[in-house]
């Protein structure tokens, strides 16, 4: 065990229930996982440390290149997911509070502290609670100005006699003239005006991005040429010309990933983005709801994503649509894919449920490929369909299909 940092400034108070946190996870994860997580200890002096069973030189996420930065924070999103997962499964044991501790450590990393070990995210001063800011002592009294009070008392009548007529102008026209629609009949909630506060709050976003193995194919690959390798038994060769062809740049997820970087930069700014992602049949990683702000963090995240195994179409949408209101508040539910549900799941089926239960919801579907399996999703929800396997194709219906969440251009 090491050392990565001493906490002058912080409280030694609490760190027994930080290290609860991490014997929950350890309960129910590898080592792995937790190790996230540094081990609050009090050292010398009663100055909290803290310290990391990992080996291996910590290194400072802002001291690290660019490539490295990306993946250290696309394994931190990992290890957030399994916890994620871990909640859920609590709370389906009735186990409500233990799932509320654990959701507690579920968010964005604070950059200034977190570290990289060997590649594996670790953070410091998790859990602590902001210090308080400081006093502030007003300013000594000072003798008070002297005011020269000056006699203009016919003055404020003439100002409101001048105020109740112009109302009294105002009315009269206003009542003279049709009413005018003074807001912008765009279907962009970024194209409109800005509401006021009662009015409707923008609408809740997501991405459901497929990391299937099949993402790892050359964005000109075939649907045939899929059927052949996932098809034949025993796998073709790594070396074997067609499997070298069909597995080279630039990649389905390269392009998804180029795609989606462009279209979060051109998102309003009163929109937030949740990102979805598959990890097989049983596994869609919720990486969490990004401000404005936090965008960076999200492009950055995506680049260090991997495609592997399964897709689970139908069991994304739905944990997508429970994740919005889609009743009494707009949303709208992307979805990078590249074919169809392939985990025995009806999609269509999902998509029909949400449709009555949800009606607000509206989900895009943008395709890569010639495969239309999965456009009852649009249909059933209201959205649309892009398909299309050319890399600049899909970067503008990607864009168009966040019309309504995005900038005017």
């Amino acid at each position: 065990m090491q050392r990565i940092t001493r906490d002058e400034h912080a409280s030694p108070t609490g760190p027994g229930a930080l290290e609860a946190k991490i014997a929950l996870i350890l309960k129910h994860f590898p080592p792995s996982v937790a190790s996230v997580y540094a081990i609050p200890r009090i050292g010398s002096g009663q100055v909290l440390e803290w310290w990391s069973e990992l080996g291996g030189q910590p290194t400072r996420f802002h001291d690290l290149s660019e490539a490295q930065q990306a993946a250290l924070l696309a394994r931190y999103h990992q290890r957030q997911a399994s916890l994620g997962l871990l909640a859920d499964e609590l709370v389906a044991r009735g186990e409500a509070e233990q799932a509320a501790s654990l959701r507690g450590l579920i968010g964005p990393p604070d950059l200034n502290n977190l570290y990289s070990i060997n590649g594996d995210p670790v953070v410091v001063r998790w859990g602590l609670k902001p210090p308080a800011p400081a006093a502030v002592t007003p300013p000594a009294a000072g003798p008070r100005p002297v005011v020269v009070r000056r006699l203009w008392r016919g003055w404020p009548w003439l100002f409101l006699g001048l105020l109740l007529l112009g109302l009294l102008l105002w009315a009269l026209w206003h009542w003279r003239l049709p009413p005018m629609n003074l807001w912008s009949n765009s279907s962009s909630y970024a194209c409109r005006a800005k509401a006021p506060s009662h009015q409707e709050l923008p609408p809740e976003f997501v991405v459901i991005l497929d990391t299937s193995g099949s993402m790892n194919l050359n964005i000109n690959a075939t649907k045939a040429d899929e059927d052949w390798y996932f098809g034949t038994r025993p796998t073709p060769d790594d070396d074997d010309p067609r499997t070298v062809k069909i597995f080279s740049p630039n990649t389905r997820l390269d392009v998804a990933k180029a795609s989606l970087s462009r279209m979060i930069n051109n998102l309003h700014p009163d929109i937030d983005t949740r990102l979805m992602t598959f990890a097989g049949c049983f596994q869609q990683p919720d990486h969490g709801v990004f401000t404005a702000a936090q965008r960076p963090q999200l492009i950055a995240g995506i680049q260090g994503l991997h495609a592997n195994e399964g897709t689970p179409l139908a069991a994304s949408l739905k944990k997508a649509a429970r994740k919005v209101d889609g009743r009494d508040r707009d949303a709208v539910i992307v979805m990078f894919v590249d074919g169809d549900d392939g985990c025995d799941q009806n999609v269509c089926k999902v998509a029909q449920d949400i449709a009555i239960e949800q009606p607000r919801l509206h989900v895009n579907v943008v395709n890569i490929g010639d495969s239309s399996l999965s456009n009852c999703i649009a249909e059933n929800t209201g959205g649309s369909i892009y398909s299309s396997r050319n890399a600049s194709d899909l970067a503008d219906a990607l864009q168009a299909a966040t019309q309504a969440v995005s900038e005017c251009e």
